[in-house]
């Protein structure tokens, strides 16, 4: 016998960032399709964007335990992990589908409409499971840290933020590799206004984070509940201090603010590579803070005097 799970682990971390990142790429390459034209982002970028969602889905069904009855996770309409999950299902096939349209060997690649419907489903999907994992944490109301409004947006942010980031990267590691390529009729996006526009909005996007991230832990610390103010502590002076202080404002939010306004692809992929680092221990952070949480009257003491499985009346019983 065990005590029940009080925390996700890290794989549930992992899963949030692959899945909003993958989830804002496809959003990303559906708007851009749909206003600025075809062939605006680059094939690898829109394949990259549905592997992300599923290696984050997998990372799911790893994490909840038991891989072999995943499939009940779609099994019950009202909960919210059937709703994400069936999300995560459509995004993939809207993702690839999509894809497929940027490689000119393919007899459909040049249905016009069709793409667009796929367009329109990659911004859909993509949008909800990019901004699902923070309504996820936000509905937990025990855990004083994730509890509010706030934390959906800055979750839907960061996957905004490591989505325009891996497309600038799949363009760069495209441009290397398009001459293997070129012979499958895919569409060269390395002179797209997307693409040049990029490190802008990356840029613009990091602002936002930074004041926003300061903004929440300041809130939580200083404004709300004393639970709250406990689980913040942990973020201004406590063991996640240095992680967030210095790994992810600064390593993964300013300092990339700045490279990816510099010229050159080399700064820019660089910044775009610390954007990527600093979403992932944004998330590692998060989820970890779901330590702190609010106990029921007398719950730790109930849970304190559960067997842990290796008492010995528990071993002489299981060797009946």
């Amino acid at each position: 016998m065990a005590h029940k799970h009080e925390t996700w682990g890290w794989m549930l971390a992992v899963d949030f960032f692959f899945a909003g990142m993958g989830g804002a790429m496809l959003v990303i390459a559906g708007l851009s399709d749909l206003f600025l034209g075809v062939g605006m982002t680059s094939v690898l970028g829109n394949f990259l964007g549905p592997c992300f969602v599923g290696l984050g889905a997998c990372l799911l069904v790893l994490e909840l335990g038991r891989p072999f009855q995943s499939w009940r996770v779609f099994m019950n309409p009202k909960a919210i992990l059937t709703f994400g999950a069936w999300n995560m299902l459509f995004a993939i096939g809207s993702g690839f589908i999509f894809t497929s349209f940027g490689i000119g060997a393919l007899p459909w690649s040049n249905s016009i409409p069709v793409r667009e419907f796929f367009a329109v489903t990659n911004v859909i999907f993509g949008m909800i499971v990019a901004t699902y994992p923070g309504v996820l944490l936000a509905r937990h109301k025990s855990r004083p840290f994730w509890t509010g409004t706030g934390i959906m947006g800055l979750f839907l942010i960061s996957s905004l933020v490591t989505g325009g980031a891996a497309h600038m990267i799949s363009q760069y590691v495209y441009g290397a590799i398009s001459s293997t390529v070129s012979s499958w009729g895919i569409v060269d996006a390395s002179s797209s206004a997307v693409l040049r526009g990029l490190p802008f909005l990356v840029a613009g996007l990091l602002a936002l984070q930074l004041i926003l991230w300061i903004g929440y832990v300041w809130i939580k610390h200083s404004g709300s509940t004393k639970r709250e103010t406990i689980a913040a502590e942990r973020w201004v002076s406590g063991n996640y201090a240095m992680p967030f202080k210095g790994g992810f404002l600064f390593l993964g939010t300013f300092l990339p603010l700045v490279l990816v306004l510099i010229p050159g692809d080399l700064m820019k992929g660089l910044g775009a590579l610390l954007v990527i680092l600093g979403g992932l221990i944004m998330r590692l952070l998060v989820v970890y803070s779901g330590q702190d949480r609010t106990w029921l009257p007398g719950e730790q003491k109930y849970r304190s005097r559960l067997p842990l499985g290796h008492e010995a009346f528990l071993k002489a019983w299981n060797s009946k």
